[in-house]
Parts: structure tokens; sequence; C-alpha cells
């Protein structure tokens, strides 16, 4: 999981509320020109999220335990809540069972790169490498802010490095907490089935686990680190009650759950 925030709506007008602003941005670490920017807005339990360039990247939108997913290219947005996750949960599941099925029947060698393939996609395979989390005891300072360095590590290696500072001494992180906990419950049948080792599954308890905000992020492969995320912006800042709707003009998309589909009416 990667960063955010939020300060108590004052209720002074229709228009604007008193919220916080969070920036980060991912990249190669000491690379010379800026990584992908992603902005995010808090406000009494509304987050939005915004990937890459201004009217280009992926939009996002959670309010009244909903999510919406918005495409500024074809002015389109698509609905989750907690009815379409659990649809989406069972169509996964279904998926699953017939491929275990099918699996069944193939030669020894091809089972095992599919139960391998499984494995990494949710602990499919009962010899799935396990993730640890653990408090390293060192700390850094990311904008200005200073922070525990938790180490992640799948079947021995090490995977990631987290960041986490208490939420209180992050601009609106103990709303930030309570909002993305709150997303987490919507999506847990959905992360769920992906299986308990799952890395949709594993985001989520590691917020638990660390119980604070991830204000930096390393990945690595092989001992080094390929890419960080790192929080460069944290302010109040008055949010207009729009950021939180879907634009006027936005067609919404269904999402199917026909037989064999699972793609978008």
């Amino acid at each position: 999981m990667r960063l955010s925030a939020f300060i108590v709506a004052l209720g002074l007008g229709s228009t604007a509320f008193a919220g916080a602003y969070l920036e980060t941005a991912t990249g190669e670490p000491g690379a010379k020109q800026p990584g992908q920017v992603n902005k995010m807005w808090f406000d009494g339990g509304r987050m939005r999220s915004e990937n890459g360039g201004r009217g280009e990247g992926a939009v996002a939108i959670f309010k009244d335990k909903a999510m919406y997913v918005l495409d500024p290219k074809t002015k389109s947005y698509r609905k989750i809540d907690k009815a379409t996750v659990d649809q989406m949960a069972a169509k996964l599941a279904d998926a699953r069972k017939q491929m275990q099925a099918a699996m069944a029947n193939m030669p020894p060698e091809r089972r095992a790169m599919m139960e391998k393939m499984m494995g990494q996609m949710g602990g499919a395979a009962a010899d799935a490498p396990k993730r640890a989390l653990k408090n390293t005891g060192r700390t850094e300072t990311v904008a200005g802010i200073k922070c525990t360095v938790w180490e992640a590590s799948v079947g021995g290696e090490k995977a990631e490095e987290l960041c986490a500072a208490p939420a209180g001494s992050v601009t609106g992180g103990d709303e930030m907490m309570k909002t993305l906990r709150e997303v987490g419950e919507m999506l847990k049948t959905f992360t769920q089935s992906f299986g308990a080792n799952s890395k949709m599954d594993n985001e989520w308890r590691d917020m638990q686990t660390i119980n604070g905000v991830p204000i930096l992020t390393r990945d690595f492969s092989g001992g080094k680190v390929t890419s960080e995320t790192r929080l460069s912006v944290a302010r109040k800042e008055s949010v207009p009650a729009g950021q939180f709707d879907v634009p006027a003009g936005y067609t919404e998309k269904k999402i199917s759950f026909g037989p064999g589909s699972g793609t978008d009416e």
C-alpha cells in the first residue's frame, strides 16, 4: 500500500471543506528525472486518487462505501461496491476451480508450472512462498517526517521496505488510515479470494501490522532496489466538493459477470 491523508470537515458551506492533499512520486532511486506522480485528496471519509499526468492517468474516487474508477480518455467510469466485489470474488473462485480441474489431466511438468503460477497469484499451491514482515529498528526521514523501516520478505528473500510513520505525524494521517480501512473492508472478499498469501491481501495485512502510514516504499529484486515511492507533499487543503463526484458527461460501464466474459458490457 502506498500513502495519503485528511482533516475533519468544517461544514462551512456547500462548495468546500477542510481536508488534506498528499503527493507521492514513484521512480528509480537516484534518477534525475521525476518519476510517476500520484496525487491524493482525503476529506470526511472520502478519497480521490490521480495517477500520472493531468487528464491522462487513472482516477479513483471512494465515497459512501463505493469506489468509482474513472477513465478520462473515454469519459467513462465503473462503480465498484460490496455487491460487485462479492460477484467478482465468486467468479474468481469458479475460475480457480475450473483451472484446478483442468490441471488434474495435465502432464506433471505442465501441472507443476501451473501450480507455481497459481501460487504466485494467491498461495494456491501448498508450498507457495510465505511473506514475513519485520521491524528493523532503523529510521529515516521523509518530507521532514521520521519513519521506522519494516522489511518484507517472501520465501526468505527481501521484497520490500516500508518506512512507516505514526498516523498523527502525517497531515490528516488518522483519517486517511480510517478511510483506507473502509476501502479494505469493501474489497475484503475479493482480495481474500486471491488467497491468504496473495499480493493484494498482503497489502491490507501489512497496513494492520505496521500500524502507521507508509511514507516510503522500496521494491527489491535480487537484493537490489528497483523502484521506490516516497511522500513529497503533505498539507492541509480546502477540497472542493466536486472533487469527489463523477464529472458530468461521463457514462457508466457496467461490469459483466456472464459466462466466460469477465469483461465490461
